[in-house]
């Protein structure tokens, strides 16, 4: 027994669309699921990415080391137990043109070690630099750093919480008077044991 229909010439037209219709309508329906976005990539071609401008860090001066009477303490979770940080709130600054936070931070132990450094932090990528180190005790004091370089901050750090809590608006900067207008402890309500 033959099936003439099977094989007749509109047959086979029909059943050949039926299919070609049926791949069209499933790869269609793969690019949504995959892509949703898929039909608004070239919707802006008048886009030029040679305009846009990168990032540029400005040059920074290191002026003197941070004064004890202008040092703020900060309550941070993220430092070691007998530990203490403070920072330089009124020399604080954020430049307009790179969105970078400078501003001196100390760390103090309860056994009198100090530790300064005068640091920049950048919201936008969750980064630190360090420009220089700064110990009163030392023959030189104040050590700039030649070619200081941006490092990622550790979750969990006590930069980080820094950055969340006190420097930071999301990937901002927050305005260098609020955070001055921020409760903050002084650096006299500090007191070494061993003094």
């Amino acid at each position: 027994m033959t099936w003439p229909w099977l094989f007749s010439g509109e047959s086979v037209l029909r059943y050949l669309l039926f299919l070609l219709a049926c791949l069209f309508a499933t790869s269609l329906a793969a690019r949504d699921v995959a892509d949703p976005y898929a039909d608004l990539e070239h919707t802006n071609e008048d886009y030029n990415e040679a305009l846009e401008v990168p990032w540029v860090e400005i040059e920074t001066q290191v002026g003197r080391g941070p004064a004890d009477a202008d040092l703020s303490h900060l309550e941070v979770l993220h430092l070691p137990q007998g530990m203490s940080l403070f920072a330089d709130l009124k020399h604080l600054s954020v430049d307009e043109r790179d969105h970078v936070t400078r501003l001196w931070i100390v760390v103090r132990s309860q056994s009198g070690a100090y530790n300064g450094s005068y640091e920049g932090f950048r919201c936008a990528t969750k980064e630190y630099k360090v420009y220089a180190y700064y110990n009163p005790k030392r023959s030189r004091p104040l050590r700039t750093i030649k070619l200081p370089r941006w490092r990622a901050v550790w979750p969990g750090s006590y930069r980080a919480e820094l950055m969340r809590d006190v420097l930071c608006s999301d990937t901002n900067p927050r305005d260098p008077d609020r955070i001055r207008a921020m409760p903050q402890h002084e650096a006299g309500d500090y007191a070494s044991p061993y003094e």
